[in-house]
């Protein structure tokens, strides 16, 4: 099912909007010219992913060796920093077992529409 959630000018400026679709709260994110949609709770202790931060993270290039990376496709939670891969939604910590639902997202003219 398509749902518009906004303009792109109005998500721009957002950074984070939070529908509410089918009783579950998503958040659309904007990033650069990217949409992106995820499951608006924290599967750790239930924090509004929207208010954390969208960054990059530190990450293992060799043993004992970490450069940053992933820039601008990781949220964490504002409550204990859990991290996730917007695109795929699994935890940067443990990608086997935790992750946030994810839903495509794309954009019709001026509108940003998210799909589920």
């Amino acid at each position: 099912m398509d749902h518009p959630v906004g303009s792109v000018d109005e998500l721009r400026r957002e950074r984070c909007r939070v529908v509410e679709i089918e009783g579950q709260r998503i958040g659309v994110v904007s990033v650069g010219t990217e949409f992106y949609a995820i499951r608006d709770r924290c599967p750790h202790r239930g924090a509004d992913m929207c208010q954390g931060s969208v960054s990059g993270t530190l990450v293992a290039s060799a043993p004992q060796e970490y450069v940053y990376g992933g820039h601008n496709r990781v949220i964490r939670c504002p409550w204990h920093g859990w991290e996730f891969d917007l695109v795929t939604g699994r935890s940067l910590l443990e990608p086997d077992r935790v992750g946030l639902k994810v839903y495509p997202v794309t954009v019709d003219g001026d509108t940003v529409v998210l799909h589920t």
